[in-house]
C-alpha cells in the first residue's frame, strides 16, 4: 500500500540529570492525527483497541506492534487522550484492580481519578496487565475539529512534571495536591431526537437528581453523586447518541 502517510510513531529520548530516561512519543499514529479521527484511513480500526498488536497484521496493528515494544523497557506509561470538546481533565486508572496505581494516580495531582472500564486492547490496560505502572489522562479538546483547551494543557505537563519528581527523575519537591477517586464513567444518551441545552460543567461534582442539560426542554439529570466527566455541547442530536459522562463518587 502507497500513501503519503507514515505509520511510524515519532520517538525522542531524553536522559534527565537525575536519575532516569524519559521517551516522549508526540504523536502516536501520524495518519489518523491528520485525519482527525479515531480511526484509521488504511483498514478503519481504532489504535487504542488493538494493543499488542501484531508484527503480520494491518498497517494498524502492525503500529500498535511497534509501539508496543517501544514501551516494553518502560517502568512507567502515561497515556495522554482526548475526550472531546464537551470533556474535563481527568486520571483514568485501573486501581480497583491494582490497588498501587492509587499512589501513582495521586502522584499525578490532578484532582478527578476515575476507574476504567478496562477494555481490552488498549495501551494501558494491556501495559498493567504486564506489570507496567501505566495510567491515561484525558483531556478535554480533540474532536471536532482538532480543538485544543490550552489551561488543561498547561494542567497536564504540570501533573507529569510532579509524577516524574514523585518517581526521582525530576529534581524538585514534592507536592500533594487534593485527589478525589470515582467509580466508572455511566453514559447517558438521548431517549430521542432533539434539541440539547447543557445546564451544567464538564469536570464539576453533581448530586443525584441535578438538572445537566434539557432534551426538548425535558430535564436530563444525574443519576447519583459524582463528577461530569462529559457533557455535550448545545447542539440537535438523535436518539441513542451520547449526552453526558457521569462517574459516582467512591464510597469510604
Amino acid at each position: 500500500m502507497t500513501s503519503s502517510y507514515t505509520t511510524e510513531p515519532c520517538f525522542r529520548k531524553f536522559s534527565v540529570q537525575k536519575g532516569g530516561r524519559v521517551k516522549i512519543i508526540p504523536i502516536c499514529n501520524p495518519a489518523v492525527f491528520r485525519s482527525k479521527t479515531r480511526w484509521s484511513p488504511f483498514d478503519g480500526l481504532d489504535l487504542n483497541r488493538v494493543f499488542p498488536g501484531c508484527a503480520e497484521g494491518s498497517p494498524t496493528e502492525q503500529l500498535a506492534q511497534s509501539l508496543w515494544q517501544q514501551t516494553r523497557g518502560s517502568a512507567h506509561i502515561i497515556d495522554l487522550h482526548c475526550c472531546g470538546a464537551g470533556g474535563s481533565t481527568y486520571t483514568l486508572a485501573l486501581y480497583e484492580e491494582y490497588p498501587h496505581l492509587r499512589t501513582a494516580a495521586e502522584a499525578l495531582g490532578l484532582p478527578v481519578v476515575i476507574q476504567s472500564g478496562g477494555t481490552s486492547g488498549q495501551l494501558f490496560v494491556e501495559s498493567c496487565r504486564t506489570g507496567q505502572d501505566a495510567l491515561i489522562i484525558e483531556l478535554p479538546g480533540g474532536q471536532p475539529g482538532g480543538t485544543i483547551d490550552l489551561q488543561a494543557a498547561e494542567d497536564c505537563r504540570q501533573a507529569v512534571i510532579r509524577y516524574l519528581i514523585h518517581l526521582g527523575v525530576l529534581e524538585g519537591a514534592a507536592s500533594r495536591l487534593p485527589v478525589h477517586f470515582y467509580g466508572k464513567i455511566a453514559t447517558l444518551c438521548a431517549p430521542r431526537p432533539g434539541l440539547f441545552l447543557p445546564g451544567a460543567t464538564p469536570g464539576s461534582r453533581c448530586v443525584q437528581g441535578e438538572i445537566l442539560g434539557t432534551l426538548e426542554e425535558a430535564p436530563v439529570t444525574a443519576p447519583f453523586d459524582g463528577v461530569i466527566t462529559t457533557l455535550r455541547q448545545a447542539s440537535y442530536c438523535f436518539a441513542g447518541e451520547r449526552l453526558a459522562g457521569v462517574a459516582p463518587l467512591e464510597k469510604n
